[in-house]
């Protein structure tokens, strides 16, 4: 019957029955990567946002979008991607295309558009809620609209912006999405 004994110093060295010391040897296990499916998944995931990071997939973004009718011409710079807590202007240019002045052109501008964001201040100051007033426009003019958006709410944001004089609509539809 053999006895074997191990020592507390000595944990890699076993003793046999002629009490001579006889090293332990480890068992051969070959080496291999386990990974569970959760870990396949976000693996790939991981290595690839900082990636796409570099290739601006998840950075600032303006995009442009006109509309036009019969007396009025729009044209509209928004942010379509930014991050939370950063501030981006919104461009509203408005242009009279007809022939003879007009009186009054109104820009509205969407309220859950804008309520989405904090912080917002136009220029020129709105008349109503989000209701911008041009008066006495000459033909072939061009009024700016400026506002200053601050990004307050995580997601994709979405409204219509559009241009009234008389009887005549210009609108548009513009999508901001803030990350985190």
């Amino acid at each position: 019957m053999s006895e074997r004994k191990q020592h507390g110093a000595h944990s890699g060295l076993v003793t046999n029955d002629r009490g001579s010391a006889e090293l332990s040897v480890a068992p051969e296990i070959p080496r291999r990567l386990a990974l569970t499916r959760k870990q396949l998944i976000g693996l790939p995931l991981l290595a690839a946002i900082p990636i796409l990071s570099l290739l601006g997939l998840f950075g600032e973004r303006r995009s442009e979008v006109h509309a036009a009718s019969r007396s009025i011409e729009m044209s509209i710079r928004y942010p379509a991607r930014f991050r939370y807590r950063q501030v981006q202007s919104l461009d509203i240019a408005v242009r009279n295309t007809s022939g003879h002045a007009v009186d009054t052109i109104k820009v509205s501008l969407d309220t859950a558009y804008i309520s989405r964001f904090s912080s917002v201040r136009i220029e020129p100051s709105p008349s109503i809620a989000f209701i911008v007033t041009l008066t006495d426009v000459r033909p072939g003019a061009s009024r700016l609209i400026s506002a200053e958006l601050w990004g307050d709410r995580y997601g994709r944001h979405q409204g219509r912006i559009a241009a009234i004089a008389n009887f005549d609509t210009a609108a548009a539809t513009v999508q901001t999405v803030v990350l985190p």
